[in-house]
């Protein structure tokens, strides 16, 4: 009796896909170009091996991948995971999370009040961004909140005048700012948010409790049309009331600020993308703590703070690390206030906080911060 020739079997055929939400080991993936149905997914064994430079996952919200599926079974598997071209990761000594990737802008919703406005915050996302070739977008909320003295500050010509001499080499502020009997931490707050216009990034000052529209929630709606938006930001901030806003109401459930310990409530436990209905996507993030940036070098630091890019391009030495010391550098001149322009006080504090970071990792320098230079002043 002849023997029964085996008969050959096709592999699956590969499609492409985006990595939607990510559950531990198994992963939501819509195909394309319908992006539809959503599919159970896991990775390819040896995909699971390849996971590199401490990497909390392989995988992120927002990656391609191509995966196969066997006729009959609802599990997909991912066979392989495509270059990403852009990415917004935050890490600490010993592990990286990257949040999202092949994002074209994010937008951290920064409260100006109730939660208070954290600078360092703002400077670790905008490291970030720059870093990971992401588009950063700034939404400052609950202006509603501003009182009155702080809103005719805000239009004023000693609001402009006390941003140009903060950021001048050559002045001092005249009076001193404790000196101002008018002038508030909530004044102080509204400066520093300004600042972030003033050295280009798109800013956003918005009342999300009004029921009309305004040309500022206009202006960052036409910006998240298209393309990948993520959004990002501390609880208590209105992300999720941001996000019906600009996505529709029923997209996401909202949360108070809690009364006792005056922070928000997570409405929003791991990173999601949705697909809008006019084809773009975007990702929301639960509310983050912190933000560290344990994986980039010293280098990568000072290079992604905008004030010290031209410096840097125009540096005498090549491929200048910018180390403390070095003589003729163009980006020390700055630190040491010997340049044109000279860092926000606010920025100046993020970056030798950010510096420090790096050089003892588990030490987290708090309380009331003095410049070298004695120029800064607590607020």
């Amino acid at each position: 009796m002849p023997d029964t020739e085996k008969q050959d079997t096709k592999p699956p055929e590969q499609k492409e896909a985006i990595v939607s939400r990510i559950f531990g080991a198994y992963y939501s993936i819509l195909p394309e170009p319908e992006r539809s149905p959503e599919l159970r997914a896991v990775l390819r064994g040896r995909l699971r091996l390849e996971k590199q430079d401490n990497q909390r996952n392989p995988l992120a919200v927002g990656d391609r991948v191509l995966f196969s599926q066997e006729e009959g079974t609802e599990e997909a598997i991912i066979e392989e995971i495509l270059p990403r071209r852009s990415f917004l990761a935050r890490s600490s000594p010993y592990e990286t999370h990257v949040l999202a990737a092949n994002v074209d802008r994010a937008v951290a919703v920064c409260a100006l009040k109730d939660p208070s406005l954290r600078p360092g915050f703002i400077d670790r996302f905008l490291s970030a961004c720059e870093t990971g070739n992401v588009e950063p977008h700034l939404a400052f909320t609950k202006t509603d909140l501003l009182s009155e003295e702080t809103v005719q500050f805000a239009s004023s010509i000693e609001c402009l005048e006390l941003l140009r001499d903060l950021v001048d080499p050559e002045k001092e502020p005249d009076p001193p700012l404790e000196e101002r009997e008018s002038f508030t931490e909530e004044s102080y707050d509204f400066l520093t948010a300004l600042n972030y216009r003033r050295l280009g990034y798109p800013c956003y000052f918005l009342d999300l409790l009004s029921d009309e529209s305004s040309p500022e929630l206009d202006r960052l709606s036409e910006a998240v049309t298209s393309g990948t938006t993520l959004l990002t930001g501390h609880s208590g901030t209105g992300k999720s009331t941001l996000f019906n806003r600009l996505f529709g109401s029923g997209a996401q459930k909202t949360s108070d600020v809690s009364e006792s310990t005056r922070k928000g409530r997570h409405t929003t436990t791991n990173p999601i993308l949705m697909v809008l209905p006019d084809g773009g996507m975007v990702i929301d993030t639960p509310g983050i703590k912190e933000w560290g940036v344990a994986h980039l070098d010293r280098k990568e630091l000072l290079e992604s703070f905008r004030e010290l890019e031209e410096a840097s391009e125009n540096c005498r030495f090549r491929n200048c690390d910018h180390a403390e010391g070095s003589t003729d550098c163009a980006v020390q001149e700055i630190l040491q206030g010997h340049g044109q322009e000279i860092l926000f006080p606010e920025r100046q504090k993020s970056l030798d906080q950010m510096l420090e970071s790096l050089k003892s990792p588990d030490r987290v320098r708090k309380g009331d911060y003095i410049k070298p230079t004695g120029r800064m002043r607590n607020k």
